[in-house]
C-alpha cells in the first residue's frame, strides 16, 4: 500500500561490542520499525549470551542457519575485517540486505565483487559509513552547497584513540589497520566535501608495529586546484578528534567528525544534535548515532533501492581503492589472508 512504512526485521552477524552498540542505538528509535529476531556467533554461547541480554528470540551457533532464517529480512555484519567478505556473500547469496562494517573488504576486488552480487540477487547492500547519516552531515551539505564558507581549499584533522591493547587494529592476521580503522573517516570527509577522488596521495610519518601493521600515520590528500585533506590518524594516543574546513569566506569545525554531533561555523553559535540515553552504556564514541544509518537504509529498502544516494556504491570502491593504495605505499599487506573462510 503505498505510504505504507515498511518494518525491518533483523539478523546480526557476530556477538561484539559494535554489534552491541548497534542494536542499543536502534532501541532508541521513536515508533521504531526495526525489530532485531536473530543473532549468530562463530561461538554459539556467546550468540546464546547476546540473545538473551537483549532479548532476541533465535540465536545461532555460526552464520549459516541465520543466512537461512526466513523472518530475517537484513543482516548487519560486524564480524572481524578478515570474514566480512565471506559473510556478506552468505547472506547475499541467500537474498538476505546486508549492511556491512566498515571495511567492507580488505581488497578492492572482493567488494566489487560483493556490489555485483547484491545487483544481481536485486538486494540492497552497504558498507556502514555512519558518518554520512547524521543530521550534522545533512547540514554541512547545506552549508557548502550555499557557499556558506566560500571555495573550500583545505580540511585539517586530527584522529586519535589509545588503542595499543586492541588486538584487532594491531594484528595483521585479524586485518589490523589504524587507516582502515579510523583513517576511512578522513577519507569519507575529503570525498564528501570536494567530491571527487584524490590526484594525489602522499602519506608520511607512518609507524609500523612488529607485526607489520600500521598504528600512526599522516597523508596528504591532493585533490588539485590548491584543494587539500590534512590528517594525522593514530592508535598511539588521544587526539582532539576534530576537523577544520577552511574556505575562502570562513570555517566549519566539525567536533567528533566522524560521529559529529557539534558544528560550529566562524563567528556563529554551535549547532547540535544531541543523541538520545539508551538502554545500555555504548562501547564507542557517539555510537546511538548508528541509529542514523539504521533508519537510512530502512528507507531506501522501503523504497526499493539497492544503494543509499548518501553513500553509494561507487564512492565505497572509490575509498577502498584510496586505502588499498594508501597501504601499498607503507607498506601493509594483506593477501595472504584476503577472503578467510568462516
Amino acid at each position: 500500500m503505498q505510504g505504507q512504512k515498511l518494518n525491518l526485521n533483523w539478523g546480526i552477524a557476530a556477538a561484539g561490542r559494535i554489534t552491541q552498540d548497534f542494536v542499543t542505538a536502534l532501541g532508541t528509535i521513536e515508533n521504531s520499525r526495526h525489530s532485531v529476531i536473530a543473532v549468530a556467533d562463530v561461538k554459539g554461547e556467546r550468540a546464546q549470551e547476546f540473545a538473551q541480554r537483549n532479548q532476541i528470540s533465535r540465536h545461532y551457533d555460526g552464520f549459516d542457519a541465520l543466512s537461512q532464517d526466513r523472518e530475517v529480512d537484513i543482516v548487519y555484519v560486524g564480524t572481524l575485517n578478515p570474514y566480512h567478505y565471506a559473510v556478506v556473500q552468505l547472506m547475499l547469496s541467500r537474498g538476505k540486505h546486508v549492511l556491512c562494517e566498515t571495511p567492507m573488504c580488505l581488497e578492492l576486488s572482493q567488494a566489487r565483487e560483493l556490489y555485483t552480487l547484491a545487483e544481481q540477487r536485486g538486494v540492497f547492500l552497504m558498507e556502514g559509513m555512519w558518518s554520512r547519516f547524521f543530521p550534522s552531515y545533512d547540514r554541512l551539505r547545506e552549508l557548502l552547497l550555499s557557499d556558506s564558507i566560500g571555495e573550500v581549499n583545505l580540511i585539517k584533522l586530527q584522529h586519535g584513540f589509545r588503542l595499543a591493547n586492541v588486538e584487532r587494529i594491531n594484528s595483521r592476521a585479524l586485518g589490523g589497520s589504524i587507516t582502515l580503522d579510523i583513517g576511512i573517516y578522513a577519507l569519507q570527509l575529503g570525498q564528501f566535501v570536494f567530491g571527487s577522488p584524490p590526484v594525489k596521495i602522499i602519506p608520511s610519518g607512518t609507524q609500523l608495529n612488529g607485526d607489520r601493521v600500521d598504528v600512526q600515520t599522516e597523508f596528504i590528500l591532493d585533490y588539485g586546484d590548491n584543494r587539500r585533506l590534512v590528517a594525522l590518524v593514530t592508535g598511539l594516543e588521544k587526539l582532539e578528534n576534530d576537523a577544520v574546513i577552511v574556505g575562502t569566506k570562513g570555517e566549519i569545525k566539525l567536533s567528533n567528525y566522524w560521529c559529529c554531533t557539534q558544528l560550529t561555523r566562524s563567528n556563529a553559535a554551535p549547532e547540535t544534535w544531541p543523541l538520545p540515553s539508551a538502554k545500555f552504556d555504548f562501547h564507542y564514541t557517539n555510537s546511538c548515532g548508528l541509529r542514523y544509518q539504521a533508519e537510512e537504509v530502512r528507507k531506501c529498502i522501503e523504497k526499493r533501492l539497492l544503494e543509499s544516494p548518501k553513500y553509494t556504491h561507487a564512492d565505497s570502491l572509490e575509498l577502498i581503492a584510496i586505502t588499498d593504495q594508501i597501504r601499498r605505499q607503507i607498506g601493509v599487506h594483506f593477501e595472504d589472508i584476503v577472503g578467510q573462510g568462516l
